[in-house]
């Protein structure tokens, strides 16, 4: 039984995805072009008063300034996770900006980073990632170990690439020094032209231009389909598990739009769609 649920929160898929060259880094500088589109989420704690407690920033220096060099890595500013209240488990997440990595062949993060233990308290450092904005977080790996200098995380595989892709940096405060990120950088190859159209020719869609239903026939099942407009707006989301599918199209606006499915493995593709 196929399940049709319209999605009213915003997702960048086209030309609103902020990161689509790469290596991308960001230095969080003030001339940075992304570094403002970084959200902070408060998740849970004992103080959720925000900015007041414990928070996420841009800073120019480390939020307990227990280091001998307090300042950033590179430049003047960095990611800072502030501990000044030090509530004891607060959680918080720093969200970037959305990428698009559907033309990115294994992708990579790696980021320079200090956290200072205090005794034998130690604050940790997880990073998230998630493939849009309404899909749900999944963890990479965490940093938990005592950094006195900065240090570099060393490669970390982004996995399941999407265009609408986000990474996370989760603070959780345990009465720890501060928590500090710097020059964080994705890098990876560009699909070559046999992965690019074996991914393009994964499934079809017709007919094509359509103003009723459009078919959907993939090689291998289907397990979610999104529709987005031209401006990056998620439109409807249909869960599936076919190889083909009919889905209805008629209650759209025309114009264009894009398919993307997700198929049993977990792959990404994605097509144009005109809506007459």
């Amino acid at each position: 039984m196929r399940k049709t649920l319209l999605l009213l929160s915003f997702v960048s898929f086209l030309s609103n995805a902020q990161v689509s060259s790469f290596p991308w880094t960001e230095t969080f500088e003030d001339a940075s072009t992304t570094s403002s589109q970084w959200v902070c989420e408060y998740v849970s704690g004992t103080n959720s008063s925000v900015p007041s407690g414990l928070f996420w920033k841009i800073g120019s220096n480390t939020s307990a300034g227990y280091y001998g060099s307090p300042g950033a890595y590179q430049g003047d500013k960095m990611a800072v996770f502030d501990v000044r209240s030090h509530p004891r488990d607060g959680i918080a997440k720093f969200i970037s900006p959305i990428i698009d990595l559907s033309a990115v062949s294994n992708p990579k993060l790696d980021f320079y980073y200090r956290n200072l233990i205090w005794g034998s308290d130690q604050n940790e450092l997880k990073i998230y990632y998630r493939t849009s904005q309404t899909g749900a977080w999944t963890l990479v790996t965490t940093f938990n170990t005592s950094i006195s200098t900065w240090t570099n995380s060393g490669d970390i595989t982004l996995p399941n690439p999407s265009a609408t892709y986000q990474i996370a940096l989760e603070g959780i405060a345990k009465y720890g020094f501060g928590l500090d990120v710097d020059n964080l950088t994705v890098k990876g190859g560009a699909l070559s032209t046999l992965e690019t159209e074996r991914q393009k020719n994964s499934f079809k869609i017709y007919p094509n231009p359509s103003s009723d239903f459009v078919n959907i026939k993939s090689e291998k099942k289907v397990s979610d389909i999104s529709i987005f407009d031209s401006t990056g707006k998620q439109v409807d989301y249909i869960k599936e598990d076919a190889t083909e599918v009919k889905i209805p199209v008629h209650q759209l606006p025309s114009g264009t739009y894009i398919i993307q499915i997700k198929n049993s493995e977990g792959v990404l593709s994605s097509q144009k769609l005109i809506k007459k």
